[in-house]
């Protein structure tokens, strides 16, 4: 009995253990939800519409010009590689499970996947740049490192300084749109991947990178599993995710799903998306939420299933099964069986054939006790119970086999510390006519008094208020320690970024004075080339001078000697007229 008694402490003490350990980091294959999940979780966030490719495909209704892993979301390094956070809270389906495509009427649609990862994109580094884009629907992850074949269009691509990756606001330092064609010609893909239960999952830029590059250490997360879905949490070194196993449902289908051809010809202007660019419109994303939420759906355009129940049981992956009788199959139970004693509560019965085989144990004369699970104070007989008549004869007639507890009955259960009733019916030990322990045949169950189980009870109260006050102590530790590495995180960003506008400045007004100065020098070089022009052009226009003047003072000089040749001629030719008269003079 001792033996039992031992075995049912440690099987409580495991199970306690098991409820307080936290999850395993791994999405659980031994327990699944269904993808009727998807449908019914992300309804009330976006619409469902029915693609005659793809089937059907989730539109987000956000706001914003709103981007896949760009948008309402950051980068952070875990055990899977770089993971990406996201504030919305369908973000631990949407950018774990399945593929983003544009579409351009309906802008980006979300296409259901059963696998999970921490995020389905292509990276690329170059430039000083990361760049990640969302990975479409059919390429697969040898294609998406960069395979020969692989296309993504510019559009899609989201750039930002590798300094900046592991930033929760990463989102002020993505290049300019304009840029991303520039900066995709100075990048190539990035091959890292890492390999758990046989699954490849694509990493990206590896820790040892981005520290090497930031100088500063990164701090790499371990993932453990949400219980529910929603958004995600951040603690010390670990990240909770929402990442059930998720089994393909035949009959899975939204409760609304818009026909994609149907709406379009019927709002052929109302397009969500852009046609030859990447563009969000918030007001048609509303209007086509409102048309699919519409208390009289047009039966063209919208079709409405009815809407399944979630399963139950087995299939939540974090939450154990529940069988309140494991041993025994439902319906076994028989109207003979004995009860369960009060203190027992419903769900941790024993076995059946044990109860009914097992003999009733009755405490020695003078004191004997029943034994107890460890750690748990043995009931002692008190004085209140009716003494047995003599030979005991007609206290076992009228003992009902109802009253008789089952083995084990008296044992507290995990999470469970109800006292068990008093009993009036029990013989005190030690009376005349009482047959002893060994006539177990005979002789009544010895149920514990209420008192010790009620103060073993309280004594279990406090120590469970005790150990959920250290929990939630030391989870307020941990937030607070949280809260201050994220405000030292925000403070030294914040350095860093005055740090860099300084250093921006200095560089603006450094180049400023360099162009100033280099402006004056230019200036001073044309000056003074000029002048020098200017002397050149002065000193010809001399010369020129000077050569007229001189060609000037030459003809004056030829013309004033043919003028005095011409005088000496004339002159001459006077003097031979008067000769030639002289000799020959006018005869009368």
């Amino acid at each position: 009995m001792k033996t039992l008694n031992k075995l049912f402490a440690t099987g409580a003490m495991v199970f306690l253990l098991m409820l307080m350990a936290p999850h395993k980091s791994m999405a659980q294959d031994d327990g699944y939800v269904s993808d009727q999940e998807f449908y019914d979780e992300l309804q009330q966030y976006g619409t469902w519409v029915q693609d005659d490719q793809y089937g059907d495909v989730w539109v987000p209704d956000v706001d914003g010009d709103f981007r896949p892993y760009a948008t309402n979301g950051y980068w952070v390094q875990t055990d899977y590689g770089t993971t990406w956070v996201s504030d919305y809270p369908w973000g631990w389906a949407t950018f774990h499970y399945g593929r983003w495509r544009y579409d351009d009427y309906y802008g980006w649609e979300w296409i259901p996947g059963h696998e999970w990862a921490p995020a389905w994109v292509s990276w690329r580094q170059g430039g000083g740049y990361y760049g990640w884009a969302p990975m479409g629907p059919g390429i697969s992850l040898t294609l998406s490192l960069g395979g020969v074949g692989l296309s993504i269009n510019d559009n899609y691509w989201v750039y930002a300084p590798q300094r900046y990756i592991t930033s929760r606001y990463i989102n002020r330092y993505y290049a300019p749109r304009t840029q991303i064609s520039v900066i995709i010609r100075k990048t190539t893909y990035i091959h890292n991947t890492y390999v758990y239960n046989k699954r490849t999952y694509i990493t990206g830029p590896r820790p040892a990178d981005i520290q090497r590059i930031t100088r500063h250490k990164v701090t790499v997360y371990k993932i453990n599993d949400a219980p529910k879905p929603g958004g995600f949490r951040v603690g010390v070194n670990v990240i909770n995710i929402y990442r059930p196993a998720i089994k393909k449902t035949p009959d899975a289908r939204p409760v609304r799903v818009v026909s994609a051809t149907a709406y379009k010809n019927e709002h052929p202007t109302e397009g969500i998306g852009k046609k030859g660019a990447v563009g969000y419109n918030h007001g048609n994303a509303g209007k086509l939420a409102s048309v699919a939420r519409s208390n009289n759906p047009d039966g063209k355009i919208v079709k409405v299933n009815p809407k399944k129940e979630k399963p139950n049981g087995p299939n939540k992956p974090n939450e154990p099964a529940v069988n309140k009788n494991p041993a025994v199959p439902a319906g076994d139970h028989k109207a003979t069986e004995p009860k369960a004693n009060p203190g027992q509560p419903e769900g941790q019965k024993g076995d059946k054939g044990q109860h009914k085989n097992a003999p009733i144990t009755q405490p020695e004369q003078g004191g004997g006790q029943q034994a107890q699970p460890a750690g748990n104070k043995p009931a002692e007989p008190q004085g209140n119970a009716p003494a047995e008549a003599k030979g005991g004869k007609g206290h076992h007639k009228n003992t009902p086999p109802a009253t008789q507890p089952q083995q084990g009955a008296a044992q507290p259960q995990p999470g469970v510390n109800k006292p068990a009733e008093p009993q009036n019916n029990t013989p005190a030990p030690g009376q005349p006519g009482n047959p002893g322990k060994h006539q177990h045949k005979q002789a009544p169950a010895v149920i514990p008094p209420a008192q010790n189980n009620t103060d073993q009870a309280k004594k279990d109260e406090q120590q469970q208020q005790q150990q959920a006050a250290q929990q939630q102590k030391q989870e307020q530790q941990q937030a607070q320690q949280a809260a201050r590495q994220q405000a030292a995180q925000q403070q030294k960003e914040q350095q860093q970024q005055a740090q860099q506008a300084a250093r921006q400045q200095a560089q603006q007004q450094k180049q400023q004075q360099q162009q100033a100065q280099q402006a004056a020098r230019q200036q001073a070089a044309q000056q003074q080339k000029q002048q020098q022009q200017q002397a050149q052009q002065a000193a010809r226009q001399q010369a020129q001078q000077q050569q007229a003047q001189q060609a000037a003072r030459q003809q004056a000089q030829q013309a004033a000697q043919q003028a005095r040749q011409q005088a000496a001629q004339q002159k001459k030719e006077q003097e031979e007229q008067q000769k030639k008269q002289q000799q020959n003079p006018p005869r009368n």
